[in-house]
């Protein structure tokens, strides 16, 4: 299941913020976040791809960010376009990956983002 994800959650899941430079990526699970807006075709054209996602991977930790609530916390990972998917590896990788996206697509960015076999 995708979650909607708070300035809160974000701290506690990801980045706590108020540590500045010295901040460092909280992620113990493979993540996946995706930025968004609610005027996007885009976006709302991957929102069932992507819950179909979560769902056949069900050991990543997938999140959604809508932009134009929490610009702050798109800054984090300098995004600009949307929708723009962040995997983040439990060892702190992170990759992006922008546009829309068939399901199928997706779901192999996934398994090369996570270096996960078909």
């Amino acid at each position: 299941m995708v979650k909607d994800m708070d300035t809160s959650l974000f701290e506690e899941k990801i980045l706590d913020l108020n540590q500045g430079q010295a901040a460092r990526l909280l992620v113990k699970e493979n993540t996946i976040i995706e930025f968004w807006v609610t005027w996007c075709p885009h976006c709302k054209a991957m929102k069932v791809p992507y819950e179909h996602i979560s769902e056949m991977f069900p050991d990543i930790d997938c999140y959604r960010i809508e932009m134009e609530e929490y610009p702050n916390l798109a800054n984090v990972f300098e995004v600009e376009s949307f929708p723009t998917f962040v995997f983040i590896n439990k060892n702190g990788d992170v990759e992006k990956w922008v546009g829309e996206v068939p399901e199928e697509d997706l779901a192999n960015i996934t398994r090369k983002a996570f270096k996960m076999s078909e």
